[in-house]
Parts: structure tokens; sequence; C-alpha cells
């Protein structure tokens, strides 16, 4: 069954995430401690003990007029892409932001195929109002929804 949830400090130990394949495909092994020293959220799913994908959320704000959430990084093991969990990090983004009361998600998209059809899908698009800046307004989440 999966589980999704903010990955927190006493996490780090609870879960053997030093060796999950997911952490290989991270820029370091001390990933998880590094964000959440920075404040930064880390939404992660499980199956079980098995961490499969992650969301990273930057604690502030980005921008001012108006100010957005910033996703850094998506990331979802490679054989479970395209089934939806990417789609389920961003809603939970999304209610997160709402949180906050920041009604936009932002943030650099790499430079793949992948991730651009992924971009586009969720309806993350460039916005001429933010200097082209990628955004997703979340007064219109149609993208999240799957299908």
């Amino acid at each position: 069954m999966l589980r999704f949830r903010k990955l927190r400090d006493s996490d780090l130990t609870a879960f053997d995430l030093e060796h999950a394949a997911l952490t290989g495909l991270l820029p370091s092994p001390d990933y998880y401690k590094e964000t959440l020293a920075r404040g930064d959220m880390l939404l992660v799913i499980f199956d079980g003990e098995k961490p499969l994908g992650l969301l990273e959320m930057a604690a502030e704000p980005a921008g001012d007029k108006p100010p957005c959430a910033w996703v850094s990084r998506v990331l979802i093991l490679p054989e479970l892409r395209r089934h939806g969990l990417g789609r389920m990090l961003m809603a939970l983004a999304a209610g997160e932001a709402a949180e906050r009361k920041l009604w936009f998600l932002t943030g650099d998209i790499p430079d793949t195929e992948e991730a651009a059809a992924f971009a586009e899908a969720i309806h993350l698009r460039p916005d001429d109002r933010f200097g082209g800046r990628v955004l997703l307004d979340l007064s219109d989440v149609e993208g999240l929804r799957h299908g």
C-alpha cells in the first residue's frame, strides 16, 4: 500500500533511506538530511518501507508579484513513472501551497523530453506575467487530475 508523507527528521533513522534505490538518484546520500536542515519540505511516497518518489518544496516563497511555492525536485523511480505518482505529489504540493496562501507553483523543468511532457501534462507552463517563469495556476488545477 502506498503512503504519502512529509518527511521528518525522525524518519531519517526510521527508514533505511541510505540503501534505497531512490537515494541513488539523488545528488548526495545526505540529501534528505540537508534538505530538512534547510527547512524545506520533502513529500515522499513509500511502499511499505521503500521510498518510491519524492517532491521537494522550498520553505520560503519565490518572487513577490505574487509569491509562488517553489518546487525544486520531483523524482519517481524510473520503473514507476507514468502511473500518476508525480501528479499525486504535485496535487499534495498544491494543497500545501494553498495552506500557505500561495496560489501558484513554480520551479525549474529539467531539460529532458520526459520532464517537459510531465510539465505540459499538469499545465506547468511559461507565463509572460512572470517573465516567462513556468507556473501552475492553482485556480485552474485541471492538469493535476489524472486522466
